[in-house]
């Protein structure tokens, strides 16, 4: 017996799951050497999963080797609809960038990751590693610290936890992590220079008609462009922004759910 049957699961399914995360936002296209590589299952196996998953829409081929599918985009919008976070935040994040350099996003918390689901750049449009479409672990970016915050920290801990197994990064000091979320809930904001070297981001959370965090919006730029003044000024701006976004989605909420 494997190891994913004796934990319950079908152990095809769990290593076609293992093909689908091989990729990632800066590695799009892989070869069935570098998918198994990468999944940590034999070559042969490998290249019949690909094979699999073209039929069936979640990977296509490009250049002689594999990318992800049109039908994972269709699965992804159905959960992000789900939510209305997306729709709520349209035309939002054009008031925030106020500056060459900066940079917004709209991000939804989804068990422990934060999806980046919209970006609106300045004139300089600087280079960024998350980039729309991309989930990372939620503890390591600003607009998922603050949203975390809200959630009772063994929760936030459990997350943490799956998402460094899963991400196969270093988990965090937890004192230091607790720390700074019971800052951020009490402010109401977190202003951060840790999540991207020489960069500083101001985020707010945002929540679902019920008080729970969905996600947040963040505002970051240069390091040095980031007086005391502008975090200010970017934390007024978010705050705003979070909180329209909330109220458009308890507006659009069905009447049973407010």
């Amino acid at each position: 017996m494997t190891n994913d049957e004796s934990r319950g699961g079908v152990a095809s399914v769990a290593k076609a799951c293992k093909v689908l995360r091989a990729f990632s936002p800066t590695v799009g296209v892989l070869s069935v050497r570098q998918v198994s590589a990468r999944a940590g299952i034999p070559r042969s196996t490998a290249h019949e999963l690909c094979r699999t998953l073209v039929a069936e829409g979640m990977l296509e081929g490009a250049g002689g080797g594999y990318q992800l599918g049109p039908l994972l985009l269709e699965l992804a919008g159905q959960i992000i609809e789900r939510t209305g976070l997306l729709r709520a935040g349209e035309g939002i994040l054009d008031s925030l960038v106020r500056a060459p350099e900066q940079d917004a996003h709209l991000c939804q918390l989804t068990q422990g990751w934060i999806v980046y689901l919209d970006r609106n750049s300045g004139p300089s449009h600087v280079p960024a590693a998350n980039q729309v479409g991309q989930r990372a672990p939620a503890h390591l970016t600003v607009c998922g610290k603050v949203a975390l915050s809200w959630l009772p920290f063994d929760k936030v801990v459990a997350h943490v936890e799956k998402c460094c197994a899963e991400s196969a990064v270093p988990p965090p000091d937890l004192k230091q992590l607790e720390a700074e979320l019971t800052q951020a809930r009490q402010d109401g904001y977190l202003a951060s220079r840790s999540v991207q070297q020489g960069r500083t981001s101001v985020a707010a959370p945002i929540f679902d008609s019920s008080g729970n965090p969905l996600g947040g919006v963040s505002l970051s730029g240069p390091a040095g462009m980031f007086t005391t003044a502008v975090v200010e000024s970017a934390r007024v701006s978010v705050t705003n922004a979070a909180g329209l976004i909330g109220a458009r989605l308890i507006s659009a909420a069905p009447e049973w759910t407010r």
